[in-house]
């Protein structure tokens, strides 16, 4: 059996794998007497648009800013919809892995020629970002939680420090019926 699979493809493909082996089989496992081949279709747009995605990792803040206004020049096709939403997700302010995904919906359930290539790395980038964005919400409530429980430590430490003061003043204070 041999199958023709792109580099977007092979990496959902290494997603589901990896998602499989960390769930404990369901049933027992059937052997395959031969292992299937896979084919990589070295594809140089999308070739280009990993390496897109790993220059970005480099660049600094400015650098990414004047990519962007580059980028802004560039026409809608749908690879440079998905640069741009690489761009998008690589800024990292607030509301920029939202608007990355925004930008890949249409691509991820597109059909047609380009989308046979590009939907898959859409929707792989997608997943991502989705993922990206559940985990700094979950940051963001630890955050809130530890300053919350910073504000009561300090809130704790206030109200030690005014019992130390009481203790203080009572232990000056002479007793009463002693002589002065």
């Amino acid at each position: 059996m041999m199958t023709r699979i792109s580099l977007a493809g092979m990496a959902a493909c290494a997603l589901l794998l990896g998602a499989c082996a960390a769930k404990p089989p369901t049933q027992t496992p059937v052997l395959v007497q031969t292992p299937p081949r896979v084919v990589v279709v070295a594809d140089p747009q999308l070739t280009e648009l990993l390496a897109y995605q790993g220059a970005l990792r480099l660049m600094t803040p400015s650098e990414l800013v004047k990519a962007q206004l580059d980028l802004a020049k560039a026409d809608h096709a749908p690879h440079n919809t998905i640069r741009r939403a690489m761009l998008q997700a690589a800024l990292r302010g607030p509301g920029d892995l939202a608007r990355a995904q925004a930008l890949l919906e249409p691509l991820a359930t597109a059909t047609g020629k380009d989308a046979q290539l590009l939907a898959p790395l859409a929707q792989l980038l997608g997943s991502q970002y989705a993922e990206l964005r559940r985990q700094e919400e979950s940051i963001d409530k630890l955050n809130t939680q530890l300053r919350d429980a910073l504000r009561r430590i300090d809130q704790l430490n206030e109200k030690l420090e005014a019992l130390k003061n009481i203790e203080r003043s009572l232990s000056v204070r002479p007793a009463a019926g002693a002589p002065k």
